[in-house]
């Protein structure tokens, strides 16, 4: 009797140990993508064209599986504004436009240092790509795309410049500033900047004594209404000027990502297996082109303990 209480309890602590060691037993997961027509597998990223499926195959017996993804698009940054000049007979060349890539902006306190970081910067002139008008009381949209300057961050400036001082010095009016942001190969537009947030400041080279001043008074920048703001006339005879009007730094990004949207749930992440199921693969279609992270999430999840790794596939999906 002894000897099979014995086997009983025997046999009890085998299977004990059998069931404890297989809650605790580590997670192994991986995963790769299957070969397939146009699909290229590098040794860091797979490159397949738009509307390819892929199967992405696992090892590993995990209990949980989920798929999602971030779609890196990159963007297209174009600038646009609205000019309008008044009064006089000499508009030609009295305004120029020039960005500057810097992540430095004027000091406003110091009008010595910022008067030689304005004449010293290699500005680039765009003045011939911003369609300004040249006579009076006629207003020109400028569309410049700013894609070369992706991942940096650029200073926008207005000079008004005049040499001729027998007639009006025009008015100028600047407005409608903006950065709009596209999705390439999309008309989905993903940000504006407007005029209000480039913190554009007057800067007078003839008047060091005052060279920050916005008002409404000849010779000088009104900035107070940022989406139109307005160089106001100088009368016949009056002093010439040169005025610049310069923003902050303004970001010009490369991209931005899209996360996946499970239309079921309307969240990120697709559920690919679970513990009363043996899925090994897992397929999908990309209909968009685009740079993707694809992440899949494993874990094994019991009373004892919780386990969860990440495996994550680069791809690029091309037109």
């Amino acid at each position: 009797m002894k000897f099979k209480i014995f086997s009983v309890l025997a046999f009890t602590l085998i299977l004990f140990s059998a069931c404890k060691n297989e809650l605790e037993k580590e997670l192994t997961f991986d995963v790769s993508v299957a070969s397939a027509t146009n699909v290229q597998i590098g040794d860091s990223v797979v490159t397949a064209p738009k509307g390819t499926t892929l199967q992405f195959n696992f090892t590993g017996e995990p209990d949980f599986i989920s798929f999602s993804y971030s779609r890196f698009n990159t963007i297209k940054s174009v600038l646009t504004f609205s000019t309008q000049p008044a009064w006089g007979t000499h508009i030609a060349n009295t305004l120029n436009v020039f960005l500057y890539a810097t992540a430095d902006t004027l000091l406003l306190n110091n009008a010595k240092k910022d008067s030689a970081t304005i004449v010293n910067r290699q500005w680039i002139d765009i003045t011939s790509q911003c369609n300004l008008a040249t006579t009076a009381n006629t207003t020109n949209k400028a569309s410049i795309s700013l894609n070369d300057y992706r991942g940096k961050k650029v200073c926008l400036a207005f000079r008004y410049k005049t040499d001729f001082a027998a007639d009006w010095q025009p008015t100028w009016t600047i407005s409608n500033i903006q950065v709009n942001d596209t999705i390439s190969n999309t008309t989905t537009k993903s940000r504006t900047v407007l005029a209000a947030t480039m913190g554009f400041t007057p800067f007078d080279l003839l008047n060091i004594a005052n060279p920050y001043a916005s008002a409404a008074t000849a010779g000088v920048w009104n900035t107070a209404i940022p989406a139109s703001m307005v160089m106001t006339r100088t009368a016949t005879g009056g002093v010439l000027n040169t005025d610049w009007l310069i923003s902050k730094p303004i970001e010009i990004v490369t991209g931005v990502n899209t996360p996946s949207v499970n239309p079921t749930t309307l969240s990120s992440v697709f559920p690919v297996k679970n513990a009363t199921n043996n899925i090994n693969s897992y397929s999908y279609q990309f209909t968009a082109a685009g740079e993707y992270t694809i992440t899949f999430t494993a874990s094994n999840a019991n009373y004892v303990r919780q386990l969860t790794t990440e495996r994550k596939v680069k791809v690029i999906i091309t037109e």
